[in-house]
C-alpha cells in the first residue's frame, strides 16, 4: 500500500477517535432522567464501532517505517482505549438498570435481574442462594498456586477469601452479575455483567466460573463464553449445571458433551486428570458432578493482540 493510503487511513480512524471521545462526552452528560436502556443500546453500537474499526487498522499491510509505525501503535492505543472506557459505562449502566428492575420486581416475588444476577437479599452470603465447597475451595488454591485468577460469577466472593487465605500466593479477583454484589460483599466482589462484551480488564493465568452458565439466559451464552475465553491464559475451571438437574434460576442447563465441544471451539480442551483432582476434592454433589477443567495446548496464542480484540 503507497505510504499516503497509508497515512489517509490512519487519518480517518483519528477521526473516528474524536468523534468517539465527542460522542462519551455527550451520552455521558445526557439528563439523568434519560431512559437507561437508550443510553446502554447507543454504548454497545459504539462498541462494535470501535471494535470494527481496530480490526480494520490491523488489517492494514505492515508499516515498514518506525515513524509511522508508531504513530500507527498510537493511534490504535486511542481506540482501544475509548472502547476500553465504553466498556465500562455500559457495566455502570447495567449496573443500575438491574438494581432498577430488583427494585421493582420484588413485589413480584422474582429474585435475579433480567440478565441472571441475584438481587439484593439473594446475592447476601446467608441467603441461602450460595453453597462454598471449603474442600474444593482448597484443591483449587492448589491448582492455581502462583497465578492469577478472574472470577466470573463469584456470588459474595467467599472463594476469594478461601483461596486467598490458602497462603498459595493466588491473585484472585471476584467479578459477579449480581446488581447489588458490591455492598452485600463489602466490596470484595465488583460488579461485571457477564451478558456484555467486557474489555480493559487484565489479562489472567486462570479464570473461574462455578455454577453460573446455567443462569446466562441462551441469548447471552456466546458473550459471556467469549469473556471467559478472552482472558484466559492458561486455562478455565467451569462448572455448568446439566439439564434436570435442578434449582432457582436455571435457565441454560447443558450436557458435558456439549460444554466440551464449544469449549474447544475457543481452544480450551478438557483436561481429564486436573478435573478428576477437583471432582474428588469437592463435598457438594453438583460441583463434584460437574466442575471441570479447560486447558491451552497453544498458550502464545493467547496473548495474540488480534485475539486480545476480538
Amino acid at each position: 500500500m503507497p505510504t499516503k493510503f497509508k497515512v489517509l487511513a490512519l487519518f480517518l480512524i483519528l477521526c473516528l477517535v474524536v468523534i468517539v471521545g465527542l460522542f462519551l462526552k455527550n451520552v455521558y452528560h445526557q439528563d439523568d432522567s434519560s431512559d437507561l436502556s437508550v443510553q446502554v443500546h447507543k454504548y454497545q453500537e459504539l462498541l462494535k464501532s470501535i471494535s470494527e474499526s481496530i480490526r480494520s487498522a490491523y488489517g492494514l499491510p505492515t508499516i515498514y517505517n518506525f515513524t509511522s509505525k508508531q504513530r500507527f501503535e498510537e493511534i490504535t492505543g486511542i481506540l482501544i482505549q475509548q472502547r476500553n472506557d465504553a466498556s465500562r459505562e455500559v457495566n455502570k449502566l447495567k449496573r443500575l438498570m438491574g438494581q432498577i428492575q430488583c427494585q421493582t420486581i420484588a413485589e413480584e416475588g422474582t429474585k435475579t435481574s433480567h440478565t441472571g444476577g441475584w438481587c439484593r437479599q439473594e446475592s447476601k452470603e446467608d441467603s441461602g442462594k450460595h453453597w462454598t465447597d471449603k474442600d474444593l475451595a482448597k484443591a483449587l488454591a492448589e491448582l492455581f498456586k502462583g497465578k492469577s485468577v478472574a472470577s466470573f460469577g463469584d456470588g459474595p466472593g467467599r472463594y476469594k477469601q478461601l483461596i486467598e487465605g490458602a497462603g498459595k500466593g493466588v491473585i484472585y479477583d471476584a467479578y459477579d452479575g449480581a446488581p447489588f454484589c458490591e455492598e452485600t460483599s463489602e466490596g470484595r466482589v465488583k460488579f461485571m455483567d457477564l451478558t456484555l462484551p467486557q474489555f480493559g480488564l487484565p489479562m489472567y493465568d486462570w479464570v473461574i466460573s462455578l455454577e453460573v452458565a446455567e443462569h446466562i439466559p441462551k441469548q447471552f451464552e456466546g458473550v459471556y463464553l467469549d469473556n471467559i475465553n478472552r482472558h484466559a491464559r492458561e486455562g478455565v475451571v467451569l462448572s455448568w449445571a446439566v439439564p434436570g438437574q435442578g434449582g432457582y434460576g436455571h435457565v441454560n442447563e447443558r450436557f458435558f458433551d456439549y460444554v466440551v465441544k464449544i469449549m474447544e471451539k475457543n481452544e480450551l480442551y478438557f483436561d481429564r486428570e486436573q478435573s478428576q483432582v477437583l471432582q474428588k476434592a469437592a463435598t457438594v454433589k453438583w460441583l463434584k458432578d460437574n466442575v471441570n477443567v479447560y486447558v491451552r495446548r497453544n498458550r502464545t496464542r493467547s496473548d495474540n493482540l488480534d485475539k486480545l480484540l476480538v
